[in-house]
């Protein structure tokens, strides 16, 4: 255990984090499709007057290095070569969620390209600190975050929620038990998150954070990513 409550503050701001919020890879021949739900840690754009000049998940050191593409490349390199996947950036979900709708953000019907067999939700940190000392809001944080589950639930689908890598025991707690209620699993990454080698820059994720939150989340998935490509 570790002083792990100095990386605790978000530094980053939640606004215009990337030009827009939807980035899809496809692949011809795919078997799966994966969706990940995140915020900065899974995409953040060019940011040069912070010292930020990747396009991929912050912090890690280049696109191939962090955690969205290791599972990727885990999951090509055991099961499906050609697998298709994308990344819904959410962070002015959780900066607006008091005000909009999933519906007023990503469309009034679940876009195509948004539809996928395996959902991995991981986000929460950039709520804004208001919210927590509302004694009244008109709606929660569970109650969002619910309401972009089914937002993005085919029926079909297999959802994955974890604990954020910023230590919000009201939001893990909500995101639990959002998970609860469907059956679905909550990963647990507490482990990780209290080690001093696995935060980087800007109090996120460094190579080392990334690779273990990529080896947590595939240890979770891999079940369902063998039992949908038919291994």
């Amino acid at each position: 255990m570790n002083n792990a409550a100095k990386y605790q503050e978000n530094i980053i701001s939640s606004v215009n984090q990337n030009e827009k919020d939807e980035f899809i890879y496809r692949a011809q021949g795919s078997k799966i499709r994966v969706l990940f739900v995140g915020n900065s840690i899974t995409l953040h754009g060019k940011l040069p007057e912070a010292g930020w000049n990747q396009d991929c998940g912050m912090a890690a050191s280049c696109l191939e290095k962090d955690y969205v593409h290791l599972v990727v490349s885990k999951i090509k390199e055991k099961y499906d070569p050609n697998v298709t996947f994308g990344i819904l950036q959410v962070a002015n979900y959780e900066r607006r969620f008091l005000e909009v709708t999933p519906q007023e953000l990503y469309g009034e019907k679940l876009p195509e390209h948004l539809m996928a067999d395996i959902v991995i939700m991981f986000f929460g940190a950039n709520t804004n600190k208001e919210y927590y000392t509302m004694e009244n809001p008109p709606k929660t944080f569970g109650q969002a975050y619910e309401d972009l589950r089914n937002y993005l639930d085919l029926g079909t689908n297999t959802f994955y929620h974890s604990m954020g890598f910023y230590i919000r025991e009201g939001l893990d707690e909500a995101k639990k038990a959002v998970a609860d209620k469907y059956c679905e699993a909550f990963i647990d990454i507490e482990d990780i998150r209290q080690r001093d080698d696995t935060h980087g820059r800007f109090n996120h994720p460094g190579d080392v954070g990334m690779a273990a939150i990529a080896d947590r989340f595939f240890e979770v998935i891999e079940p369902k990513v063998k039992k949908i490509c038919g291994k």
